[in-house]
Parts: structure tokens; sequence; C-alpha cells
């Protein structure tokens, strides 16, 4: 189904992430490239199980070019703005997302799209009241897979995202930040970090249309973008509830590792701050893998033959796998 009617059916009430996914499935399967194509179908016979009763007026009534129209003009508005929205059903969009439990019907675009199609990713993510020894560690982090040609996803908050992205761009890696909204940058004393990252290379990215109203549930929802983008997820730093937790819960659905710090090796004074009691716990229990300084060229093996299959899906996997 073209773009402008896909936005178009979205927009209408009660036809949620899941109904609009469903929905582009069926007209991807079925050939419906229209609205017109689609208000041909009986109610019935649509894949949801409750059809919004929005949906049905729209489709029985028919005022499909006034609804282009709107979502036009918004088209038109962000293109001006340097904004190219991808929906689920485009040959852009990046496969690795479709893994996910609900992934994002559409991707809202600003910079450097090239970098959705680099299996070649990881994930660097942790607290925002980080540690010095944190800050540290997520800078070398960046650095060494950077020279190994990995892409740095993170999502530009306060603490260790920032730490991330900051690396990244002093050490010229290409770097992705994961967004509740383009235009209403936050945390706001970000913008110019997010324009920076926007003139070296990079690029930003978000699941809602710009302007959407920013409240936290959408912070935790798009966490798990960031996972879907990344080959592995490192956890730098975070508490047991810290809100990385949603990016290593989203890897394991996903069958991606995760890494955090060894705490020993990192020579933390303390091993019962905050800031590590959550890493403490994911090494516990098995959920993640403890990494340290000279972990990082077998890592970055291990992740770059991932990556080979992933472009190469006729490549071998490797004998017993990743081994969480």
């Amino acid at each position: 189904m073209e773009l402008v009617d896909s936005i178009v059916l979205k927009g209408l009430k009660g036809v949620g992430d899941g109904s609009i996914i469903k929905l582009l499935e069926f007209n991807l399967s079925n050939g419906i490239s229209t609205l017109e194509e689609l208000a041909d179908v009986a109610v019935a016979n649509l894949p949801l199980k409750r059809v919004p009763e929005a949906l049905v007026e729209f489709l029985r009534d028919g005022d499909f070019e006034v609804a282009r129209l709107a979502v036009d003009d918004n088209l038109r508005d962000w293109a001006n703005k340097g904004i190219t929205v991808i929906s689920r059903s485009s040959p852009q969009y990046p496969s690795r997302l479709l893994d996910l439990k609900a992934p994002p019907p559409f991707l809202f675009c600003k910079g450097n799209l090239a970098l959705l199609d680099d299996p070649k990713a990881i994930a660097v993510v942790g607290t925002r009241n980080n540690t010095q020894r944190g800050k540290l560690i997520a800078t070398k982090t960046v650095e060494a897979f950077n020279s190994h040609g990995f892409v740095v996803v993170s999502g530009l908050a306060i603490g260790i995202d920032t730490i991330a992205h900051r690396a990244a761009l002093d050490c010229g890696a290409p770097t992705i930040a994961v967004l509740v909204d383009l235009l209403k940058i936050s945390p706001s004393q970000n913008k110019l970090l997010a324009q920076e990252i926007l003139e070296k290379g990079g690029l930003l990215v978000a699941e809602n249309p710009p302007g959407t109203s920013t409240i936290a549930a959408l912070f935790a929802k798009r966490d798990r973008i960031q996972s879907g983008l990344s080959t592995a997820v490192f956890a730098v730093e975070t508490s047991k509830g810290g809100g990385t937790m949603h990016a290593v819960r989203a890897a394991v659905q996903l069958s991606r590792p995760v890494f955090v710090p060894d705490p020993i090796a990192a020579r933390y004074d303390d091993l019962s701050l905050d800031a590590i009691e959550g890493t403490q716990h994911l090494i516990s229990e098995q959920i993640a893998r403890a990494y340290t300084g000279q972990s990082y060229e077998a890592i970055s093996q291990e992740l770059t033959a991932v990556a080979d299959r992933i472009e190469n899906p006729r490549i071998p996997e490797l004998q017993g796998g990743l081994g969480l």
C-alpha cells in the first residue's frame, strides 16, 4: 500500500500499531495497494479481532482524497524539515526490526538512511546517573568497536547514552540516535548533540510522527528499537529497575547477546553502587556476559560473524551459537 494511504489508516481513532501492522501485512499479501481496494474487502474479512468503528466508517464513507490531502501536507512539511518516512512495507525498512515482537509500523528518519542497512551495529546504553568509571568504560567500548567498523546506537538520553554518542562523534564512528520525536528533541539540552550527529553523517530515528506529545511510556517503548537495530546490546551501567532494562529485555526476546562490564576488572571501588546493581544482576542471572578491555577483539569478531550472516544468510552459524 502507498505510504500516504498507510499513514491515513494509522491516523484513524482506534487503529494502533498492532492493528496497522496487521493491515499492512494483509494488504501486502493480498495485493491491495489503495484505500479504495481495501474498502472493497468485507469488514468481516479484515485481519483484526475488533475492527475500530472509525475504520468501518472511513472505509464505508470513502472520503479518501480529503484524508490523503491532509497527509500529503504533512509529508511535504516533514520533507522540508529533512524527515523521511519509511513504512513497514517499504524495502528501505530494516529487516532486523521485523524480529521484534511489535515492530514499529513507520520509521521517521532524519540523516544518513544508509546506516539502517548496516548490520554491524551495537547499542551502547545505560543509566542517566552514571559514574566516572562508567563514562570511561562507555567511551572505551565505543572506540574499540569503531576500530572494527561498528555503528553505535543509543537513545540520546542524559548519562551513558550521551557519552556513547559523544564518544562516537569524537572518534569518527557513525551513530544512530533513537528518539521519541524528531522535532521536539528530548532532553532539550541535547539539541546541539542531535544536530552534530546529523552534521557528521549520523541518523535520528523515531517511530512516532513529528510533533507527538512526549510521555514517559514512549521512552520505554523506543528502547526496543535500539536493540532491534543492533547486533548486541552493551548495558554499561544500570540499576535493577532502570530504563536500560527495557533494551535488555528486547535483546533477550530477539536472542541477541547482552554484554555488561565485569565490575571486578573495571575496578569499581564500591560494588554496592546503584549504577552497577543491575549489571551485576544480569551477570548472576546469566542474562548478560561480562566483558573487559581484553574482550573487545574476540567480541568484535563474534559480532562481525553474526552481521555477516545477516547480510549473507547462506553463511552457516558458528558452532554452538553465541551462548549467552
